[in-house]
C-alpha cells in the first residue's frame, strides 16, 4: 500500500477523502501513522473526536496527533478543550477556509450556527487549547516533524 506505512501519528478527520490524503502525504514525508480514522462530516457520526483522541492519548504508539476539521458544526470546538490534557501534540488543519460565508456546502455538518463552527471560531479554541494549525494541507507533514523533533 503506498497510502499508508506505520509511524507514530495518529490521523482523525470529519472527511474521509481528506483522512487518507493527509496519510498519503504524511507517508511521502516518511512519516508513518498509528490510525487513520475518516469520521465522516454529518451531524450524527459513530465516533467523535473526543472518543478518537482519548483512544490516541492511550496509544503509547501514538506520539502525535494530527486533527482534520472543517466548517461548520461545533465537534472541533468541543474536542480542543480535551487536548490540554491529550499529553501529546496536536496539528490542526481546518478545511473550508476558501468557502463563502453564508452558502449552503456539501453536506448538513457544513451548517454554521451562531458564531459557532466558523474557521476563526474553531482555530482561536485548538490554538487555546495548544494545537498547532496550519491553513494548508500541505504544511501538516513540516508541523508533525517539528512537533516529534521537540520530542526527542
Amino acid at each position: 500500500n503506498h497510502i499508508y506505512k506505520p509511524g507514530p501519528v495518529g490521523v482523525v478527520a470529519r472527511s474521509g477523502t481528506l483522512s487518507y490524503e493527509i496519510a498519503y502525504s504524511l507517508t511521502q514525508s516518511d512519516l508513518g501513522q498509528t490510525t487513520v480514522i475518516g469520521m465522516g462530516g454529518d451531524p450524527v457520526v459513530g465516533q467523535t473526536f473526543i472518543t478518537v483522541l482519548e483512544q490516541f492519548r492511550r496509544d503509547p504508539e501514538t506520539r502525535c496527533v494530527v486533527m482534520v476539521g472543517e466548517i461548520g458544526g461545533s465537534a472541533e470546538e468541543e474536542a480542543a478543550e480535551y487536548l490540554s490534557t491529550l499529553g501529546k501534540p496536536v496539528v490542526a488543519y481546518l478545511a473550508g477556509r476558501a468557502a463563502p460565508p453564508g452558502k449552503r456546502m456539501g453536506h448538513a455538518g457544513a451548517i454554521i450556527e451562531r458564531g459557532k463552527g466558523t474557521l476563526d471560531s474553531k482555530e482561536k479554541a485548538l490554538k487555546v487549547h495548544g494545537a498547532e494549525v496550519v491553513t494548508m494541507p500541505w504544511q501538516i507533514s513540516r508541523a508533525v516533524q517539528e512537533a516529534l523533533s521537540r520530542l526527542s
